[in-house]
């Protein structure tokens, strides 16, 4: 199924579940939701937080204790230079280590019981040998030896150490023992003049300082590694490490600094928390290795503490939630009881219910409206049972019309018999305009409207005598289209009543009807006295309120605007020019109509 189909019926089905859904049930699975997450939320950032915090004291603690170490180390590799150098403050051992030509064997007995002197000072030398490059002499205790001997042999390493001696500031080279435990020293002696070499000194010491050094990071798993200037590993409390010295070496250059500002390496397949310190003099560098699994644990209590109390906090805000929830809608559930009620045709009881502004003003709007309709039922059962009466007063409504139309045409036969015939047509022409007014349909032919605004127009000349003249001109095209009954005659009386307000004399009305593909346009024209700009302005605004003010006479103009706009789908208008004491003229734009009219 293609997605474009699978999220409508997904819409769909989510919109039917929840018309289907109570309200307060709505209400509480959101507030649960919203609840949840925001609970969750908070409980991973105080987790992350404490972790965080966590972590930071252990980096802080444990840089503290590795700068503290790194000091003694310092102090300790200051006493082991100075003790190395100890045959200068001796003259004549100095002249020994100075001298090219070879020894006598009285200078190598004082040489050999200066050594031993010297070795005794000291608690922590395993091995001291001195090297005299000169005469190519080795003097010194080695392996459990149980005096000093010389012996023309240079110790393993030493030229290399040599070089490591010249290339360091501090005339030192530190290298590690066979079982990366303890550590062997190199102090080089030479000449203050020109730098040159005279000897060499080996020492190697026990396991005192690197024991005191892993029993200070003895817990928790943490390693702890020596490492010297050239990133050789001296010793460390990991017994395996010195085999894999170039796995450490490589994890320890790709460490990963963390967005919190901590360093981490993954060495031996679990992931550490790196913290280092190192000495800006000699160069030589203390690397601690807390498995993060550690701190993990360490706040592993914290974290069940958390989310225990994380989880209360919670089961206590959805239970607050909920009977909140079903409070406020117990009001609403009350509404929809009485509303089905009210469907089913019970409009005499009412609400009452109370919980907030919102929802007593609508069982206030709700009551009211019930009231309302039981008032238009009333009415309309008493209509009901007055409908009779009411069909009896229509029908006396429309004999009396038809009574005076039979008179008039009575009177009519009677002024033909006297020879009256002007007497005989004014009430034949009242005949005629009082049978269209209350016969006929909505919509009449043009045609027709003209034949009643002429017997109109005939009998105001006859009150008015020689003051109105009338003209017309009415396009033939134009005098089937059906056009509102009796609104050119309401256009004439309007120019009648109103042309003749002022001090005019005479008045002359022009008719014209113009007819193209899609309006009829209707111009009634007079040259009376005009309308004032206010009177115009409050015409059209009767116009705008759709008010039938009859102002201007009969039906009113503002009427006729309101039937033509009722009448027609299509826009149809009454726009009024006028000038005013010159002339008024209305025209009316109506939408081609023909064939059967409106009733």
């Amino acid at each position: 199924m293609k997605q474009s189909m699978i999220i409508p019926k997904l819409k769909s089905y989510c919109k039917t579940l929840l018309d289907r859904t109570a309200l307060w049930l709505q209400l509480t699975i959101f507030m649960v939701l919203i609840t949840t997450l925001v609970a969750g939320y908070l409980i991973y950032k105080d987790y992350t937080s404490t972790r965080n915090l966590t972590i930071t004291n252990q980096i802080n603690t444990t840089e503290k204790i590795l700068n503290l170490e790194l000091e003694n180390l310092e102090h300790y590799l200051q006493d082991l230079a100075n003790f190395c150098i100890q045959p200068y403050y001796d003259s004549r051992f100095t002249r020994i280590v100075e001298q090219n030509t070879p020894l006598t064997s009285e200078q190598v007995a004082y040489a050999k019981q200066q050594m031993s002197y010297y070795y005794y000072t000291r608690n922590d030398i395993l091995d001291y040998e001195l090297y005299l490059l000169h005469q190519d002499m080795s003097i010194g205790r080695t392996n459990g030896q149980q005096h000093i001997i010389s012996k023309d042999l240079a110790p393993d390493g030493i030229n290399e150490a040599l070089l490591d001696c010249e290339e360091n500031s501090l005339n030192h080279s530190i290298r590690a023992s066979d079982s990366f435990k303890s550590l062997i020293y190199y102090h080089s002696l030479f000449q203050i003049k020109g730098r040159v070499s005279q000897a060499i000194v080996r020492l190697k010491l026990d396991d005192s300082y690197a024991k005191q050094l892993i029993e200070n990071h003895a817990e928790h798993g943490e390693i702890i590694v020596f490492l010297n200037e050239k990133e050789e590993i001296i010793f460390s409390n990991q017994e395996a490490l010195s085999k894999i010295s170039q796995e450490f070496l490589s994890a320890l250059s790709s460490r990963k600094q963390r967005a919190k500002g901590y360093e981490t390496v993954k060495f031996m397949g679990q992931p550490f928390l790196l913290v280092e310190a190192e000495s800006k003099n000699t160069g030589i560098r203390l690397v601690s290795l807390t498995p993060l699994s550690y701190i993990d644990s360490q706040i592993g209590k914290l974290r069940q503490s958390i989310l225990v109390s994380g989880l209360w906090v919670w089961l206590f805000t959805i239970l607050f939630i909920y009977m909140l929830l079903r409070l406020l809608t117990i009001p609403l559930r009350f509404l929809s009881t009485q509303m089905q009620k009210t469907g089913e045709g019970d409009f005499r009881s009412r609400i009452h219910v109370t919980g907030s502004t919102e929802i007593c003003g609508l069982a206030e709007s709700f009551n009211s409206m019930v009231s309302h309709i039981d008032q238009l039922i009333q009415r309309t059962y008493v209509a009901e049972l007055s409908e009779k009466d009411a069909k009896l007063a229509a029908l006396e409504a429309q004999l009396n019309p038809h009574f005076l139309y039979n008179t008039l045409q009575a009177v009519s036969t009677e002024a033909l018999i006297n020879e009256q015939p002007q007497i005989h047509r004014m009430i034949t022409a009242l005949a005629s305009n009082l049978r269209y007014t209350i016969k006929g349909d909505t919509l009449v032919p043009l045609k027709q409207e003209m034949i009643y605004v002429e017997d109109y127009i005939f009998l105001q000349k006859i009150r008015m005598d020689d003051a109105l003249t009338f003209t017309s001109s009415i396009d033939p095209a134009a005098e089937e289209c059906l056009i509102p009954k009796i609104s050119i005659q309401t256009l004439v009386e309007n120019s009648i009543i109103h042309g003749k307000s002022g001090n005019t004399d005479r008045i002359h009305i022009d008719i014209t009807a113009q007819y193209n593909d899609t309006n009829v346009i209707i111009t009634v024209r007079d040259n009376g006295c005009g309308i004032s700009p206010e009177q115009l302005d409050k015409l059209y605004a009767d116009f705008d309120l759709q008010k039938n003010t009859g102002k201007y006479g009969g039906i009113g103009l503002a009427n006729l605007h309101s039937r033509i706009r009722l009448l027609y789908d299509k826009p149809a208008s009454l726009d009024i020019h006028t000038q005013e004491k010159q002339y008024t003229e209305i025209v009316l734009t109506l939408p081609v109509t023909k064939g059967v009219p409106y009733v």
